[in-house]
């Protein structure tokens, strides 16, 4: 199995559509992303095993702008599933985004398609995404994720 690190060379580092943009990380800028959820800034380890901590296992790659929530992998499974979680609520509670790392790449290379021409509010409102549009993307998505709820992947596409 390819490392995650390798794996996430070839994701593309940033995709927009409208307001929303995620930032995908190299694996060189991986240790400082970790600050402020695995590790302190002064170094101190902040993992723990109780409901609502993070994980030792857990292994931000990036993070969406609109709220600045990380996305993160679990570096223990198979495939290194993905995830986000809400930040600044006292506890994590991470939601499924992508059944593996490979297939959040791919999600993510589906809406880099159907946001050409829409990578930012004001080309988004001159051309808006169709329902036919969205679902195609979303079925994309689905594809490649199958059992996933597409929450995060349908606020995106909003």
């Amino acid at each position: 199995m390819e490392s995650y690190e390798k794996i996430l060379e070839g994701i593309l580092p940033e995709v927009s559509f409208g307001v929303e943009t995620i930032h995908v990380c190299r694996a060189s800028q991986l240790p400082d992303l970790q600050t402020g959820y695995s590790i302190s800034p002064t170094g101190e380890q902040l993992t723990g095993t109780g409901a609502g901590d993070w994980r030792k296992e857990w292994v931000v790659i990036g993070y969406e702008d609109c709220c600045g929530d990380p996305i993160f992998i679990d570096s223990s499974a198979r495939g290194f599933p993905v995830y986000t979680a809400v930040h600044g609520e006292g506890s994590w509670e991470p939601t499924p985004i992508a059944v593996s790392l490979e297939a959040f790449g791919r999600a993510l290379s589906a809406v880099t398609h159907t946001a050409q021409g829409r990578g930012h509010p004001v080309a988004l409102e001159g051309n808006p995404l169709s329902q036919r549009e969205k679902e195609a993307t979303l079925a994309t998505i689905q594809r490649d994720n199958p059992g996933l709820n597409l929450e995060f992947w349908e606020i995106l596409l909003s």
